[in-house]
């Protein structure tokens, strides 16, 4: 066949013509044969059509573009489009090679219609000889492209994958843009993962395994790795038992391997907070009979009226319990921190009436306020104010936000301890006048032992109270919720406002 490419109208003058071929004879092989030569007329070159899902398909039939044009030839030497119908592989046209410089991408672009009719008369002449699946199979396998699996299908004599346009539109390419073999999409996998897909395939054809499953990474066409999930099964053997024909499924699995990937690190974060929570439980019991000791004894060193200590003797005595006190409460702060974390606290929730709660919280606290010079705050309490909660942990939470808000505020300073009905019930808020914390590092505030940086200051401590208390809080059902604003360089002007939120009883 001589000369060169056809006219664009040219091309669609011939695809109307093929299909009223058609519909004046019904007689779809007369139309192919038609179509065909229009199509080596357009392309300027040899044409062989070829029926069925294999490009070599030669028994299925086959329709020249020329006298001297061959299968065989054009297979060996020139270059396939493979034809597709709803979904379904129908049959491949091979080209004779053409010039050089020749401009495959153009060429296609221009015979796309023909194309395009040469499909559906091939559809329907395989449908009449029975080799093309029912409609309903070609809308199964739409319908499985939709829903983001791709079929392909693996001729193992020829390394041709006939499908691999069907991956290629997984990865974001361009039909044709990968060729047309298994050695072609091999080399999209990861480095990493291609001996385990390898293996997986072996294992299946030497029948020890009944399907042929694997997950690997594959380049995508914008250079990222994606994870596909790749299914088959060998469906024809030689005389020898050697596979011949594999199909199979591909699925893009990026999204379900990150899900997966995120339950595996959730457990492992799980298992080793039940370890953490567990050796804290167990440290803070062991630690509390000793250190009971010790503090029972220096109570009775310290009121032996028989046998009183010397004044020196008594001032280390008292740094004795005040650090065993010390001690006594960190350990108190962690087992509570552990049966939270565990799910083990048991609450008992009852309606606490307010005024007398911060009440008793002045009282408890007043003296530790007065020591560090700090004026305590506390406004009446509407009569009859409640919320639920449980008592005991609710007064533990406000004595750690009260003496937090004296500990770090300024020299002559204030703390106000307030409650105030809301929306949702009633919110009770520890103000003080300090130097405020920085917008960075509030989000620092409730991790266990986080101190923001004061760890060597002069305020001790080693950061659990904050952790505890949101916990507690959350678990009576509330929320804290904190603001603060930086002082001045005059250490003026700044503070920060806890509110902790709870029902109304």
């Amino acid at each position: 066949m001589s000369g060169g490419p056809a006219t664009r109208e040219f091309v669609w003058r011939e695809a109307q013509a093929a299909l009223l071929d058609q519909l004046r004879r019904n007689d779809p092989a007369h139309a192919l044969r038609r179509a065909t030569r229009s199509l080596a007329l357009a392309a300027g070159r040899e044409v062989a059509l070829v029926g069925g899902a294999r490009a070599d398909d030669s028994g299925a039939g086959c329709w020249l573009g020329g006298p001297t044009a061959s299968p065989a030839a054009l297979q060996a030497q020139g270059w396939s489009k493979p034809l597709d119908c709803t979904g379904e592989r129908v049959g491949t046209v091979w080209f004779a090679t053409g010039p050089a410089g020749d401009d495959r991408g153009a060429l296609l672009d221009l015979l796309a219609p023909l194309l395009e009719t040469t499909a559906e008369l091939l559809a329907l002449w395989l449908e009449a000889r029975g080799q093309r699946s029912p409609a309903s199979l070609s809308l199964v396998q739409v319908a499985m492209r939709e829903a983001g699996t791709y079929v392909w299908e693996w001729d193992l004599r020829t390394d041709v994958l006939s499908d691999i346009d069907e991956g290629a539109l997984m990865l974001g390419y361009d039909p044709d843009a990968l060729g047309h073999t298994q050695a072609d999409w091999d080399r999209l996998i990861h480095p990493d993962d291609a001996a385990g897909a390898e293996a997986a395939y072996q294992a299946h054809a030497r029948g020890e395994t009944p399907l042929y499953q694997t997950r690997y990474r594959a380049r995508a066409a914008d250079g990222r790795w994606r994870w596909i999930e790749e299914r088959g099964r060998v469906v024809e053997r030689d005389a020898d038992l050697n596979p011949v024909r594999m199909l199979g499924t591909q699925t893009d699995a990026t999204l379900q391997h990150a899900l997966e990937e995120a339950r595996r690190e959730r457990a492992v974060a799980q298992a080793a907070n039940a370890a953490k929570t567990q050796f804290l439980s167990r440290v803070s019991h062991e630690l509390r009979t000793p250190l009971h000791a010790v503090l029972s004894f220096a109570r009775l060193m310290a009121s032996d009226p028989d046998h009183p200590l010397p004044p020196a003797q008594q001032r280390r005595l008292t740094h004795v319990q005040q650090a065993g006190e010390h001690l006594q409460a960190l350990i108190d702060d962690l087992l509570d921190l552990s049966l939270v974390e565990a799910g083990r606290l048991h609450l008992q929730p009852e309606a606490v009436v307010l005024a007398d709660l911060l009440a008793e919280v002045q009282a408890l606290i007043q003296p530790q306020a007065e020591a560090a010079g700090i004026v305590l705050d506390v406004p009446p309490v509407p009569p009859g104010a409640m919320v639920r909660a449980d008592a005991r942990r609710l007064r533990q939470v406000l004595l750690n936000l009260v003496s937090n808000a004296i500990k770090y505020n300024r020299p002559q300073g204030r703390v106000r301890l307030s409650a105030q009905a809301s929306a949702a019930g009633w919110t009770l808020a520890v103000a003080d006048t300090g130097s405020g914390i920085a917008p960075e590092r509030l989000s620092e505030l409730f991790q266990p032992f986080s101190r923001l940086g004061r760890e060597h200051g002069p305020v001790g401590g080693v950061g659990l109270g904050l952790a505890l208390s949101q916990m507690l809080v959350q678990a009576m059902g509330g929320e804290i919720r904190v603001d603060s604003v930086l002082a001045g360089p005059d250490g003026r002007g700044g503070g920060t406002t806890f509110r902790v939120m709870l029902a109304a009883a």
